[in-house]
């Protein structure tokens, strides 16, 4: 029997009940083997009890989790749910573009185009082997279009150290983020994000934001990932996994997709940044994990109605000032490390240590 491997890209798709449908379908007809790429995608497979038909157990990108699909399946088929199908289009041609050579079938499944009466319209896209078989079998199962992609719609743009790349589908209003890091706000329908010898210098269209660029370093924007938009749409309550006391406490700085990564063997997360704390805890709200987030208000909105985790204390700073809190904490309390043992002090230790170098600049603490 023909295995067909799914690669599963977000939330969005999980949410709409789209991925778990299509995977009762093409279970019909093959066998299947399904897998997630991306990090909120993890908490919509949690909160769906899905993670016995979703393996979420490593973190990967897309075109790496196509990658090991290819080495064990017949056919891959890469699973998303973009804002419209041209920014379902842009992220297809990005994740092919990193593949190299694949020699089986990969067709995207995509629904992000409303279609006609507000109707989700499933559209699959043949980055290799146009003329399959299994094409037109796919078709009619999903009663989907077949969309053929055009040889050459450049994203970005190289002049010599100048990097130039459009963002495709961003509406007015929408925070940009380059890996995780919010870079800017958009102005406008036509973004492009530009830098110069790896740094950031401008967003066209949009309204740059120069502490996010300073977080980023250097960047290569041919291979980075750039969104826009909220990552999770909509309020779902989190679904709380079993966890098993390690004694063990993590620091997350600015890095709140890697949380799983971080913190999943861990009792207690310390968390760097407004919207790295918003993340984060959500996150971590379904690993029953409770937080120290230390935070300024500078929240920029890039995850709406997330949830804390019970028990967890969020620390206020004067603005500016989390980072600066930040640094002492990675570097007194955790001595340059990701991790420490917590200790027979607990949790209460670990808050009486950052409390105590946060010292003045605490302007308010709340506690879930």
């Amino acid at each position: 029997m023909v295995c067909i491997g799914v690669v599963i890209h977000g939330p969005v798709v999980i949410d709409s009940g789209r991925a778990v449908k299509l995977l009762s379908l093409l279970s019909g007809i093959s066998r299947v083997e399904a897998i997630l790429a991306g990090t909120m995608g993890r908490a919509a497979v949690i909160d769906a009890s899905l993670e016995d038909i979703i393996d979420i157990s490593s973190n990967h990108k897309p075109s790496e989790s196509i990658l090991k699909m290819s080495s064990s399946c017949d056919v891959v088929l890469l699973v998303n749910e973009g804002k419209s199908i041209d920014s379902g289009l842009a992220f297809g041609k990005l994740v092919y573009g990193k593949l190299g050579d694949i020699n089986v079938p990969l067709f995207q499944i995509e629904y992000g185009d409303a279609g006609t009466a507000g109707k989700p319209q499933c559209t699959i896209i043949p980055w290799t082997f146009a003329h399959h078989r299994l094409l037109d079998q796919l078709r009619d199962l999903l009663q989907a279009t077949i969309m053929h992609p055009q040889p050459d719609n450049r994203t970005f743009f190289v002049n010599g150290d100048i990097i130039r790349r459009k963002i495709a589908d961003v509406r007015p209003g929408e925070y940009v983020t380059v890996n995780g890091i919010v870079i800017g706000k958009a102005l406008s329908f036509d973004i492009e994000v530009v830098s110069q010898a790896g740094r950031i210098i401008e967003l066209k269209g949009g309204e740059l934001k120069p502490h996010g660029v300073e977080k980023l370093e250097t960047v290569d924007l041919t291979s980075a990932i750039i969104r826009s938009g909220p990552i999770r749409p909509g309020i779902f309550l989190p679904r709380v996994l079993d966890h098993s006391s390690t004694g063990r406490a993590v620091i997350i700085n600015h890095c709140a997709e890697d949380t799983f990564e971080i913190a999943g063997n861990a009792d207690l997360a310390v968390v760097i940044g407004d919207d790295t704390t918003a993340i984060a805890g959500d996150l971590l709200s379904r690993l029953g994990i409770p937080m120290i987030g230390i935070i300024d208000g500078d929240r920029d909105g890039l995850a709406d109605h997330t949830q804390v985790p019970r028990g967890s204390v969020i620390i206020r700073v004067s603005a500016g000032n989390d980072d600066v809190l930040g640094l002492r904490v990675q570097d007194k309390v955790f001595h340059g490390k990701g991790w420490k043992d917590i200790g027979g002090t607990g949790f209460d230790g670990i808050l009486s240590e950052v409390m105590e170098l946060a010292g003045d600049l605490v302007e308010e603490v709340v506690e879930y």
